[in-house]
């Protein structure tokens, strides 16, 4: 039988409660500044007593049993149970430990800002972990007043959280800035330190842990009651996702996860609006709520101001610190941003939406220099592309583009039909293609669209000679969110597969080869939702308006961008 060593540590307060039977009383230690809790009484505790090896270590929150349900008796049956294990976890809380990615997500609600100082705080150590890359099902969250351990992992443990004492303590070699930040607000450093705990058994993989079932467990909290069900389906997809990696499951844990948070914590909009882009996201006139969220891809600083509702979406050089990124929102994409081009800002867009608006009912796209009004703003077609009216940046600054962008209540804002013509003879997808480009990467790309199911095999013929083409695709627009969150995700699972089985590379403007394949896969589909749900003899007329580029003082030329 393994030796057990559990304490209690009692609060303060009169109030307070007492120590639960068959548990020790350890005495409390205060540090030299307010905020640590019960971190100073675990330390003085390994600092004065030499430890067994062999035996478990745990040190219990006052009301442990009433939290848990779980008695001195039951912890040391759950052990017996599964004997032989470096660490036993009891962490009571299933909302906290459903609802979010990982321990510090969670710690927002309470500590806004402790993802970031956890991050800061790992680099001062040059600790490579990235707190956002983490992610914590029921088998791996724990706090530290949660678990039974043996020293193996409270060695671990107090490693990291010692450097934390410190320098919340004295400064430590990090200085004073990051002292402040563990000190500000009061009770951050401690929720650091006990958030450690889950971080050793997300980094350690030799240790041996087994959780005690937390379903067997009361829900603290009765507004999440009714969504028990619904939490063990995140925990079921966060655990899928850890083991297969298929960013899927991620997009199915923020649509469920937004309902249930939304419903339940009103402090949710405010502290979990986060990654990547509080600032961002304090900053934009859009509700938690609002029925439109629009995007608005670049590579380039904006031309001009854009109005308030349409939200940045940064890719290359232009990303930087509290903005919406690609390399935050769609980093598995960011190195296939030169041969696929502002296509990528779609798939970053729809991840922020998923996590964040997953109730959205329409979504907006437009680019930085291109986007889709609801009238004819200047009446003047580019010289080379009658199909956009060209409006000065000078003429913007006067009248700005709020009157002009917002779409109003229709569930569609999209650019006018056109098609191609190769010799003066109208021609379909695939014989313009070949005449402006090359032939294959469409073919190639088609094919991985068939053997995905984005299209059937019988569309083949259809989608090669399509002579109706929208530009942009579903890049230029307003659309019902149901309807492109899907098309955008077929798309994105389309040019993936692409840039993983073909690697050949083209030059100059035939460098984004994808971007110009899904823009006319996303105008098929596109025209085929619209003739399925309108009719095929232009009932989607009524969608259209007008697509404009911002060009520089009284320019009329359209250059492509690169």
């Amino acid at each position: 039988m393994v030796n057990t060593h559990i304490f209690q540590i009692r609060r303060d307060r009169a109030d307070a409660p007492a120590i639960d039977a068959g548990w020790t009383e350890l005495p409390r230690v205060e540090g030299a500044t307010a905020g640590w809790d019960d971190y100073p009484t675990i330390r003085q505790y390994f600092f004065s007593h030499e430890l067994d090896e062999d035996a478990l270590y745990g040190f219990l929150p006052a009301g442990f049993a009433a939290d848990t349900r779980l008695s001195a008796a039951a912890i040391d049956a759950f052990i017996a149970q599964h004997p032989g294990r470096d660490v036993y976890t009891f962490f009571p809380f299933i909302q906290d430990a459903a609802c979010f990615l990982h321990v510090f997500e969670q710690g927002e609600l309470a500590f806004p800002g402790i993802t970031a100082v956890a991050q800061a705080y790992l680099a001062s150590i040059e600790l490579p972990v990235t707190p956002d890359d983490l992610v914590m099902d029921f088998g791996s969250v724990a706090h530290a007043q949660y678990v039974v351990a043996k020293p193996v992992f409270w060695r671990t443990w107090l490693g990291l959280t010692e450097k934390i004492f410190e320098i919340a303590e004295s400064g430590g070699d990090a200085g004073e800035t990051l002292a402040a930040e563990f000190n500000t607000p009061p009770g951050m450093k401690q929720a650091l330190v006990e958030r450690m705990a889950a971080l050793v058994l997300a980094l350690d993989r030799n240790l041996s842990a087994t959780a005690f079932d937390i379903s067997e467990m009361p829900c603290t909290a009765s507004a999440y009651l009714r969504y028990w069900n619904d939490m063990a389906a995140l925990d079921a997809v966060k655990a899928a996702f850890r083991q297969t990696g298929d960013r899927r499951y991620l997009d199915r844990f923020f649509v469920l996860r937004e309902k249930i948070l939304r419903a339940c914590e009103p402090r949710f909009g405010k502290a979990i609006g986060v990654q990547p882009a509080a600032a961002v996201s304090a900053r934009i006139a859009i509700d938690a709520n609002s029925e439109l969220i629009y995007g608005c891809i670049t590579h380039v600083p904006l031309p001009v101001a854009f109005p308030d509702f349409v939200m940045p979406v940064y890719l290359g050089q232009s990303q930087g610190p509290d903005r919406m990124n690609l390399r935050d929102l769609a980093p598995q994409w960011e190195p296939y941003h030169p041969i696929v081009g502002g296509m990528l800002g779609n798939f970053a867009l729809k991840n922020y939406v998923l996590k964040h608006h997953p109730d959205v009912k329409r979504i907006g796209v437009c680019m930085y220099r291109k986007f889709i009004s609801r009238h004819r703003i200047s009446g003047v077609a580019a010289e080379d592309n009658w199909m956009m009216d060209v409006v000065s940046d000078k003429d913007i600054e006067q009248t700005g583009l709020d009157s002009m962008m917002a779409p109003g209540d229709v569930p569609f804002l999209i650019g006018r039909t056109c098609g191609f013509t190769v010799h003066g003879e109208p021609a379909g997808y695939l014989l313009h293609y070949a005449h402006a480009h090359h032939a294959e990467d469409l073919l190639r790309f088609t094919s991985e669209a068939i053997e995905l199911g984005v299209l059937q095999k019988t569309e083949a013929d259809s989608f090669f000679n399509e002579k109706v083409f929208l530009m942009g695709g579903i890049e230029l627009g307003v659309f019902p969110a149901d309807f492109w969150l899907a098309t955008v995700t077929a798309i994105e699972s389309v040019i993936w597969a692409c840039v993983q089985r073909y690697p050949t590379i083209r030059e100059g403007y035939q460098t984004r080869a994808w971007a110009f394949c899904a823009e006319r896969l996303g105008s098929y589909l596109l025209l085929k939702h619209l003739n399925t749900r309108y009719g095929q003899k232009g009932g989607y007329e009524q969608f259209f308006g007008q697509l404009n580029l911002i060009t520089k003082n009284d320019e009329t030329l359209y250059v492509p961008s690169h």
